[in-house]
């Protein structure tokens, strides 16, 4: 008689233990996807390269390209492309911040394309 009443406690305990545990697990949302730089970004790069004015034009398939990312994300997308296309450092920040003008991305404080 003993051993039914062990048993009948091992088996409740372990459903307990398994509705806590497959509750809290189920419970939860997963998280949002990472955002990332499309994949078309080279196109930008090809302007950037290619372009010795910039303007809304020329820099148009850029602002698309980012358009629905957050401002953060944008940015670094847009230093990548930037980065890409040239090798001196002082045009690279002159230039990333006239597309970003362009595109009326506002980049967050103290964001630096290094």
């Amino acid at each position: 008689m003993a051993s039914k009443n062990m048993m009948k406690n091992t088996i409740a305990l372990i459903l307990a233990i398994h509705l806590v545990f497959f509750g809290f697990t189920v419970a939860q949302p997963p998280p949002p996807p990472a955002p990332v730089c499309p994949r078309d970004i080279q196109a930008c790069v090809n302007v950037l390269r290619t372009s010795v004015i910039l303007n809304a034009q020329t820099v148009s398939r850029c602002c698309t390209l980012v358009a629905g990312l957050d401002a953060s994300v944008a940015s670094v997308c847009i230093c990548n492309a930037v980065r890409i296309s040239l090798l001196n450092i002082l045009t690279i920040t002159l230039r990333l911040n006239q597309v970003l003008g362009i595109c009326r991305i506002t980049p967050p404080a103290g964001f630096t394309c290094a």
